[in-house]
């Protein structure tokens, strides 16, 4: 047998080591020219079984029928443009017969569309109505795109059969025919495996890798505090060297827990590298921490769980292994041993204790960190806190807040747009006193939000009015952009006391600490029954230069090196043993 050369192009590639780890080997192929990269690749690998079918048409046809006597999924591939028009018929039977049909369709750049090219139309999404995933594989030219092409052939081919079965549609861009076919391997390529409940093979062995590892659980955002989850996630951390990190926005308090916000800003990736997992699991929606951009620093030394009901995949650290499709509360339960006692022998939460002992904090001078600091301290039991984007919700994390204050923000998206609005809603509907925590941008882009019928007595809004956007003046910061107020930051002059006033809220005012101190007892006190507004003046740039101080004061403490590094791998060893 004749040595097997496959093309040189990283798409073709990535899309054929993933046909054969999804166990796709028969494949039906209609001659062309944007397609021969593919073609050539697969006719001579003993992994797959060709046939020829000019007509591309009667190709679709013909895979149907290998699929019905075979039950096993069969790929059809095509050159571009009106040959992929071919298949519709095809396609749309697979799809009310609910036939796992891979389609796979040749495309030139999309640069080239409507540029009077040839063999070029719209094709990316051609099949939309009748197929059950639709993706583009890109022209690969970095690592980026291999992953991001990894991804998107992972999520055509997880679609198949991901509850119901049907056809899915993997459309590949080919810049050069004729690249060229001196690759003598396949690389090598991620599947993401999707984990349903009833697969309990697959449960059992995702459960045996959790033994003698360091977890990482990252917790991101729920709208409520859920009755049981504690509990469980208590139990789970105590069975398996478990850490969870979770900021305000989850609404937890466990007992192996660390708001890793700090820490990760306050240490040196170097620092973190010696207490980096070995698999990650995340629960939950967004979340703060900038230790996501930690583990992206780290790829391939970890792998990482996502646990969501609705079984999508979010690759976030580009090296997804497993989506177990559940609630939090069943992948808990399945993944704890049912006669097994629980033993706490916990060493990974003692090493981001350690890490976490380090943070020092000085003496706060009046800025946007003492407010919030002194905000937090004040808010009654009980109540809501609604959390504005940008420098506000990042402010939040640095500050311990009591466990039974509900905390909200619109972080799907991360925008500043619609903070206060959606803090109204919530408040209309609450008996709670309910908090909002606001920047001037954020509060003057949504004042609109206090034009309604709906501004009750339980509202109260601290607004820091420090006349522009600060946090563009820790990064990129005024020395890199000199004119960075003038667009960028938006400085301004606005106050919010008339429009506040105009609304029918009272209305307190502070620039010193002094007279933050006067009314912040007034703000907060829960037997008012008048809605407030609370501004607070302050200097942005001296907001931005405190918070680089703190960082960059407990970054160099943390530092690394010489003795310090010797101590600290010493001390993380004893933990250890």
């Amino acid at each position: 047998m004749e040595n097997i050369m496959y093309s040189d192009l990283k798409n073709v590639q990535i899309l054929i080591a993933l046909l054969k780890e999804y166990n796709i080997h028969r494949i039906v192929l209609s001659p062309g020219g944007r397609n021969v990269p593919f073609v050539h690749s697969v006719e001579n690998d003993p992994d797959f079984t060709c046939y020829s079918i000019v007509d591309e048409r009667s190709a679709g046809f013909f895979a149907l029928g290998i699929i019905q006597k075979t039950h096993e999924p069969v790929a059809i591939c095509c050159t571009s443009a009106t040959a992929v028009c071919n298949y519709m018929s095809a396609v749309n039977e697979a799809f009310y017969q609910k036939l796992p049909l891979v389609v796979l369709t040749a495309d030139r750049n999309g640069y080239y569309l409507n540029q009077n090219e040839d063999q070029m139309i719209p094709q990316t999404a051609i099949f939309r109505d009748v197929c059950k995933k639709e993706v583009s594989l890109p022209i690969v030219k970095d690592e980026l795109d291999e992953w991001y092409c990894g991804r998107l052939v992972n999520e055509a081919l997880s679609e198949l059969v991901h509850h119901s079965v049907g056809p899915v549609h993997i459309n590949f861009l080919i810049e050069k025919v004729g690249a060229g076919y001196n690759t003598p391997s396949l690389p090598p390529v991620n599947k993401i495996e999707r984990i349903m409940k009833k697969n309990l093979e697959a449960w059992k062995t995702a459960r045996e890798q959790l033994y003698g590892k360091k977890i990482l659980l990252i917790y991101g955002q729920h709208l409520s505090k859920q009755s049981n989850i504690e509990e469980l996630l208590n139990k789970f951390a105590l069975q398996y060297n478990c850490v969870i990190a979770a900021d305000h926005l989850a609404n937890i308090h466990c007992e192996k827990q660390f708001n890793t916000f700090l820490i990760s800003n306050t240490n040196a990736f170097e620092s973190l590298n010696e207490i980096l997992p070995d698999i990650v699991i995340t629960m939950g929606e967004n979340y703060v921490s900038e230790i996501r951009n930690w583990l992206k620093r780290n790829i391939g030394k970890f792998v990482h769980w996502r646990v969501n009901e609705d079984g999508e995949f979010a690759d976030q650290f580009h090296n997804l292994k497993y989506v177990f499709e559940c609630t939090e509360e069943e992948f808990i339960d399945k993944m704890m041993p049912v006669d097994e006692e629980i033993q706490d022998t916990n060493t990974y939460y003692e090493q981001w204790l350690l890490l976490q002992s380090k943070i020092k904090f000085s003496e706060l001078p009046f800025s946007s960190m003492y407010i919030t600091k002194r905000y937090f301290e004040k808010i009654p039991q009980g109540s809501n806190l609604h959390l504005a984007n940008s420098n506000s919700v990042r402010l939040a994390q640095m500050f311990p807040l009591d466990s039974s204050v509900s905390v909200f923000c619109n972080r799907g998206t991360n925008g500043i747009d619609g903070s206060m609005s959606s803090f109204m809603g919530l408040a209309t509907v609450s008996d709670e006193l309910s908090f909002l925590l606001i920047g001037d941008l954020s509060f003057f882009y949504d004042m609109n939000a206090l034009w309604n019928r709906y501004v009750g007595s339980n509202i109260r809004i601290l607004l820091m009015n420090n006349s522009g956007a600060s946090i563009f003046h820790v990064s990129p910061g005024e020395k890199l952009l000199p004119t960075i107020d003038r667009f960028t930051a938006a400085e301004h002059d606005a106050k919010a006391e008339s429009w506040v006033k105009s609304r029918g809220l009272k209305y307190l005012a502070a620039s010193t600490i002094e007279e933050f101190e006067e009314s912040i007892d007034v703000f907060t006190d829960k037997n008012a029954k008048v809605p407030m507004l609370f501004e607070v003046f302050t200097d942005k740039a001296e907001d931005a230069e405190l918070m680089k101080k703190f960082y960059s004061d407990n970054k160099k403490n943390n530092l690394l090196s010489g003795d310090k590094k010797v101590l600290f791998k010493t001390a993380i060893r004893k933990i250890i043993k």
